[in-house]
């Protein structure tokens, strides 16, 4: 084996905000799916010793060259992978996508094919990375070849993000592995070889290491030229400088590093001429105050943005374009001087759908170019682990090398070639003025200016970026004093005791029938006897629900009424019937306290009405929601306090059907679990009750203590 070549990328005199900063031997820019996919799969076929592959998402059946001829080779990813495996006996695969949230689970592949017993392989390792804080990701994208060959970016190997560069509107070919047709996709990547490459391969193997316990080595070097995906991909400039920056957040032993933030607050702060942006996310409050910073200097950069027009599902549109729409507020304001552009990429015929912009890419001056995973959002910049590569124009071949591919992707976005872009550009000035004069409107593809507008209500209702786009990992006393009013603790201690107690006298309760002469006076037999009769009654459910709805309504708690309707119909039938009658509850309760009014309902509730009304009226579906599943007051007078109050019934819909569900499916779990632990008790049935027991009163237990610390730590004891 040739002796190992010693990397250049410890250098002492590295600028902040980079880990590594050293050589690549080669480097490309990889513009959209149709060269992704086909790059990624000719560089696995390649490999001889290791690749490494992270990723936030990961689809075995995704088609990774298109149009698909399986005859010449394989197309889909577990094919692909398991090719390059029979081919090369040296080869040991590492996958590690990230171990998905829960939110995410319908857009997710359930059982992968590689995880199947008949597509598994001793040499394709497979393992979901859980290692980080509660509710951030792992969100780097690399895929590194015996360490001599890398792609960093955007991309994962997954749905969705496979598409010509032309984005047309109708491509037959763009399909999900289901066969469904979904909208455009952008995004970019880096595509390199070199030193710098075995630095990338310590930090994937490093991931590796955290997540699983286990250590890999260092590959060996095959002899020969690294590979490159040349039919995808032109090399664009030899001999670069290249930095590595990451975000990672402080979790166990693992201190917090934010150094894509400080690389990007750098390149904006340095800029003299022309900033250009493209991102799928644009909240990072840093790099706003940056940009800001750059508005209103008297003389300073054009500020080009591209962003997707709005957010694809409604919760983002509810919560991330709303802080956009904030942070874009800001900037217009700042924008003294009129050097701000926005846009968002359009294609001809694809109204209403749209491109989805998913790249992540800040350019300065043309003298640095940044790219990779992070978006310009505040969670990028702390919370989530990203992964960035720096082209630096060191030199001037570098500095035309970036300009290059800025005029490419806007050649790209314009439907124009990238020497129309360079002309314009030195016909009229600036990137600004040539983006005017190359834009047409309605002909094939152009960049329609993005405006935005806030509906003051919906601003009014949805919190700050410290909830919905955290900047880093937060300590849970920061997210009681976030979610739970000092004066609401004391109250909400008692609940959280009385409810632990509840499941403990229940159990107990239990226990005396099964096991005590009492259950002999009181037979669970004969009980669970008439229950069935009330099952059996013609329309029994449909007079349940009616009852419950009545004694909701008559002020009865809720809790009761769920852990009946568990032990009477079972798990989930019981759960539909308490879920729906707490929800028809509500709405009836609603309409009556829109209907009574403020003062009828002021006599009846007195000081509590004043109290709820103040927090509804500060952001109703959220505050809804926390009531819901936190009851600091009673079910009935909420309900009634909400309609008398004039929240949005949306609102209230909204936060009323996703509060009631978890605590109610809990309830009647563990009520139906109670059930068969008396009537038919078994190692399983007790166990799986015991477990049942202990989680809900350490919920119960440990939230009250928690409360109580919190009180003593802030001297309200």
């Amino acid at each position: 084996m040739p002796p190992q070549e010693q990397a250049t990328s410890t250098s002492t005199d590295k600028p902040k905000g980079f880990w590594r900063l050293g050589r690549a031997d080669r480097l490309g820019l990889v513009v959209d799916g149709e060269n992704w996919f086909p790059a990624f799969a000719e560089l696995i076929a390649q490999a001889r010793n290791q690749a490494v592959i992270l990723c936030w998402d990961v689809d075995s059946r995704v088609i990774m060259r298109r149009p698909c001829e399986s005859e010449q080779a394989p197309c889909h990813l577990t094919a692909i992978l398991h090719r390059a495996l029979e081919r090369n006996p040296g080869l040991t695969i590492h996958l590690l996508p990230w171990n998905f949230a829960m939110i995410y689970a319908f857009e997710r592949e359930w059982m992968p094919l590689f995880s199947r017993p008949m597509a598994r392989h001793p040499r394709l390792r497979v393992h979901y990375d859980g290692e980080h804080p509660l509710g951030a990701s792992q969100h780097q994208k690399l895929l590194v070849v015996d360490d001599r060959t890398a792609l960093v970016g955007g991309f994962d190997p997954s749905r969705w993000r496979w598409d010509r560069r032309d984005h047309a509107a109708d491509d037959p070919v763009r399909r999900d592995p289901d066969g469904h047709p979904y909208p455009p996709f952008h995004d970019l990547a880096f595509a390199l070889t070199g030193p710098i490459c075995r630095d990338l391969g310590e930090l994937a193997r490093e991931r590796w290491q955290r997540a699983t316990g286990e250590t890999l080595d260092s590959p060996a070097l095959p002899a020969g030229e690294a590979p490159w995906p040349a039919a995808q991909v032109a090399v664009t400039l030899e001999q670069a400088s290249v930095g590595i920056c990451r975000t990672l957040p402080a979790w166990r032993d693992q201190t917090e590093v934010r150094e894509i933030e400080t690389a990007l607050c750098r390149l904006i702060g340095e800029a003299r001429d022309c900033i250009y942006i493209e991102n799928q996310y644009f909240t990072s409050h840093r790099i706003g105050d940056a940009l800001m910073d750059s508005l209103q200097a008297d003389s300073g950069p054009e500020v080009i943005v591209l962003l997707p027009r709005e957010k694809d599902g409604w919760l983002e549109r509810l919560t991330m374009d709303v802080l956009r729409a904030r942070l874009i507020d800001r900037l217009r304001e700042a924008d003294r001087h009129g050097r701000l552009r926005l846009f968002y990429p359009a294609v001809v015929g694809l109204e209403p759908s749209m491109v989805s912009l998913h790249s992540k890419l800040v350019i300065g001056d043309d003298r640095h170019i940044n790219l990779g995973s992070a978006n310009t959002s505040n969670r990028s910049m702390g919370f989530d682990s990203e992964l960035n590569l720096s082209l630096l124009g060191d030199r001037d071949e570098a500095r035309r090398t970036i300009a290059a591919m800025r005029h490419e992707l806007l050649g790209e976005h314009l439907g124009c070639r990238p020497g129309e872009v360079a002309e314009a550009e030195r016909a009229e000035g600036s990137v600004s003025a040539a983006i005017d004069r190359l834009n047409r409107p309605g002909e094939d593809r152009w960049l329609e200016p993005l405006e935005i507008t806030l509906d003051p209500e919906i601003d009014r209702q949805v919190p700050g970026a410290a909830v919905i786009d955290p900047e880093r990992a937060r300590p849970p006393e920061e997210l009681i004093d976030m979610f739970i009013e000092r004066k609401a603790r004391r109250p909400l201690r008692r609940k959280a005791a009385a409810f632990a107690g509840l499941i403990v006298l229940t159990v107990l309760a239990a226990g005396l029938l099964k096991f005590t002469p009492l259950g002999e006076a009181i037979s669970p037999g004969e009980l669970l006897a008439q229950l069935g009769d009330l099952r059996q009654v013609p329309g029994g459910s449909w007079i349940f629900l009616g009852l419950a709805v009545v004694a909701l309504l008559a002020g009865l708690p809720a809790t009761p009424l769920v852990v009946v309707a568990g032990l009477m119909y079972g798990a989930w039938t019981g759960f539909g019937l308490a879920y729906g009658a707490l929800n028809l509850a509500a709405l009836l309760g609603f309409f009556i306290g829109h209907f009574l009014g403020g003062e009828a309902l002021r006599r009846l509730a007195g000081k509590r009405l004043d109290e709820l009304s103040r927090r509804l009226a500060r952001r109703g579906i959220l505050t809804v929601f926390s009531l819901r599943l936190i009851p600091l007051a009673p079910f009935t007078v909420v309900n009634l306090v909400a309609g008398a109050t004039r929240i949005r019934f949306r609102d209230f819909l909204i936060g009323s059907l996703a509060g009631l569900a978890p605590g109610t499916a809990a309830l009647t779990i563990f009520s139906d679990q109670l059930l068969r632990a008396v009537l038919e008790p078994s190692p399983t049935t007790i166990g799986v009750l015991a477990a049942l027991t202990v989680l809900f009163v350490g919920i119960g237990w440990g939230l009250s203590r928690w409360l109580a610390l919190r009180e003593q730590a802030s001297g309200n004891t």
